[in-house]
C-alpha cells in the first residue's frame, strides 16, 4: 500500500546546505579485525528539505544516523552543520550540537510517568528555559501535531500514533536545525503511519524544517523530496522525487527505480 500524503510543494532549499556529510567513513575494530560500516558516504540537506535514507539491514543506515546526530565520530570524512565541522568541536560543544538536532525514535522513548505536555516540555526544562516560554512553545507544538485534547494524558493512555506524535512534538519543541527520524512508522499500522508522516510533512512545509528519515520502507522513503540508497556502507544511488509528467506517484517511481536495479 502506498502512503497518500496530501502536501503542498516544499520550500526551496537554501543555497548553502544546512547539514552535510562529506566522504564519511566509519570502521569498527574487534581485536585485529576491522569492519567498515560506512565507506565514503556524502549527502546534503537544505533548510525545508526532506531526505530519506534507505537500505536493507546492515547497510549502514543506523551508523550514518549516529554520525549525523553527533552521537559518534567518524573514522574519516566529516559532518558539517551550517558549514561548521563537527570534527572541530570539543565534547562540550558536541553536546550543544546535539541540542540543535531533534531525534525521533521508532520506540517513542517517552517517559511513562510524565504527561504529553510534560514529555514535550522536558528538553526545554533541561535547557533552563523560562516557565512562560516553556508553556507557550509546548502549547503551540502540541497543537501543531494535533494533540491538544491529550496534553494531560499519560503515554499509556495514548495510541501508538499519538505516542509517536508526542515524540515528534518533543523533538520539534526545541526548534532544531535538523530533525532525524529513525523508522518513525515502524511500530504503526498503515493508517496511523500515514498520519505520522503527514505531521512530518506539515513540519517541513510550515516550519521550514529540515528532515532526515532513516527507513527500509520504500513507501515511507517516498514521502521525502530525495531518496539516498545505501548498501554495504556505500551509496548505491540517489533519486529526486518531485512532480512527474507521467502522473505516477513518488512511491511508484521509487519502487520502479529500485526494481530496475538503480539502487
Amino acid at each position: 500500500m502506498y502512503w497518500r500524503i496530501e502536501t503542498e510543494p516544499a520550500p526551496a532549499a537554501v543555497t548553502v546546505p544546512l547539514l552535510e556529510a562529506l566522504d564519511l567513513v566509519k570502521d569498527y575494530r574487534s581485536g585485529s579485525e576491522v569492519r567498515r560500516a560506512l565507506d565514503g558516504v556524502s549527502l546534503s540537506v537544505g533548510q525545508g528539505r526532506f531526505l530519506s535514507v534507505m537500505g536493507p539491514s546492515g547497510s549502514g543506515k543506523s551508523t550514518l544516523r549516529h554520525l549525523l546526530g553527533g552521537l559518534d565520530r567518524p573514522t574519516g570524512g566529516e559532518v558539517l552543520l551550517e558549514g561548521r565541522s563537527l570534527g572541530t568541536l570539543s565534547d562540550r560543544e558536541l553536546t550543544e550540537y546535539r541540542r540543535r538536532v531533534g531525534f525521533v525514535f521508532q520506540s517513542f522513548n517517552l517517559i511513562p510517568v510524565l504527561t504529553v505536555a510534560e514529555n514535550v516540555a522536558l528538553p526545554l526544562v533541561i535547557d533552563g528555559c523560562r516557565r512562560a516560554e516553556v508553556d507557550r512553545r509546548v502549547r503551540d507544538t502540541i497543537a501543531d501535531v494535533g494533540l491538544e485534547a491529550h496534553a494531560d494524558a499519560l503515554p499509556s493512555r495514548l495510541s501508538g500514533g499519538e505516542q509517536q506524535r508526542t515524540a515528534i512534538a518533543r523533538a520539534l519543541v526545541t526548534e532544531p536545525a535538523v530533525l532525524l527520524a529513525d523508522e518513525p512508522t515502524g511500530n504503526l499500522d498503515s493508517a496511523t503511519g500515514e498520519q505520522v508522516l503527514s505531521v512530518l510533512k506539515t513540519a517541513q512545509r510550515e516550519r521550514g524544517q529540515a528532515i532526515v528519515v532513516v527507513t527500509h520502507d520504500p513507501d515511507v522513503a517516498a514521502v521525502g523530496d530525495e531518496v539516498l540508497h545505501l548498501r554495504d556502507g556505500a551509496v548505491t544511488g540517489c533519486i529526486q522525487l518531485g512532480p512527474d509528467a507521467d502522473g505516477s506517484s513518488p512511491a511508484q517511481r521509487l519502487i520502479a527505480w529500485l526494481s530496475d536495479g538503480a539502487a
